[in-house]
């Protein structure tokens, strides 16, 4: 190879190194300027095409009351969203008063019409009951359920109050005692059939109230009703010590909770003064003393 096929060489490489590298400048030049000259619009529209959903603001177990502390709105793409998610425009806040979660749902999860339920809609007690927890339903009255105040969420005891038939053998007859007893204590009040807004705009006195109780307490409320009637006692809402839902005063299931457990009162206990048949002592009342002698000896005898 002599020396001009050489030069030819080394040009014709050269030459097209430099063609390919303004071939490259000259692509990327006309690339950058078609992205320049497209419109930016098409991005924003993008962006701003959400839409606030309402979504869960932290995780909520089966049977959590809704409320505006756990709840939030939450951008959504709009073509992402179901027909079941609840929109701000669509919002009604009275569609969620008192609903519950029907099963769980994790924090941003949408909440959805079928994930929650009502008052009065069915699955709704199952949904409010704690675990192992039951629902018991107790009759009441004007005088029995404190005259309509008591609301869901209330925190009562109950106290059954019956009479018992006293046999006198001294005159061949008897006569009838009455008795009351907390037989079960901070129980919580699940459902009350009281409507607030009726026509005439005047709270209506609830026939029945539902109450939240274990297996053990639910058998000795049907077997109070039995044996006699049952009132509710409205308990103060300032915080207590924690013992767990509805202690009950009496049988193998009482636990201590600072309080007198075997709580009662008997009629003598109101009207004193005609002395207690059954010998019993006068609540307070100190004992009597009187010496008894037995010939040489003697002792102290109580009364």
């Amino acid at each position: 190879m002599n020396f001009r096929t050489i030069i030819l060489v080394v040009v014709a490489i050269a030459t097209a190194g430099f063609t390919a590298f303004y071939a490259k400048n000259w692509l990327a030049a006309q690339r950058a300027a078609l992205e320049a000259d497209a419109p930016p619009a098409a991005v924003s529209e993008a962006a701003a095409a959400t839409v606030e959903v309402l979504v869960a603001g932290q995780d909520l177990p089966t049977g959590t009351f809704l409320k505006s502390d756990n709840l939030k709105w939450q951008p959504w793409p709009e073509d992402s969203v179901s027909d079941s998610y609840i929109t701000r425009a669509e919002f009604v806040e009275a569609d969620f008063e008192g609903a519950v979660t029907r099963n769980q749902l994790f924090a941003n999860e949408p909440v959805t019409p079928a994930r929650v339920v009502h008052p009065g809609e069915q699955g709704f007690l199952a949904a409010v009951l704690d675990p192992g927890l039951r629902a018991v339903s107790v009759p009441v009255d004007a005088t029995t359920g404190i005259a309509g105040f008591v609301f869901p969420g209330d925190i009562v005891d109950v106290i059954l109050t019956f009479r018992v038939g006293v046999k006198e053998e001294e005159n061949n007859g008897g006569q009838t005692r009455f008795f009351s007893e907390t037989l079960l204590r901070k129980v919580r009040v699940l459902a009350i059939d009281q409507q607030v807004d009726n026509e005439d705009g005047m709270a209506k006195v609830a026939k029945t109230t539902t109450l939240e109780v274990s297996s053990k307490q639910a058998e000795k409320i049907a077997l109070a009703l039995e044996i006699g009637s049952l009132s509710l006692s409205l308990r103060s809402l300032t915080p207590e010590p924690a013992v767990g839902v509805g202690v009950t005063t009496i049988g193998t299931d009482a636990e201590g909770d600072g309080e007198d457990l075997r709580s009662y009162t008997r009629d003598f206990d109101i009207y004193y003064m005609i002395g207690d048949p059954l010998g019993l002592p006068v609540p307070g009342a100190k004992s009597k003393v009187v010496d008894v002698l037995h010939g040489k000896t003697a002792e102290q005898v109580s009364f």
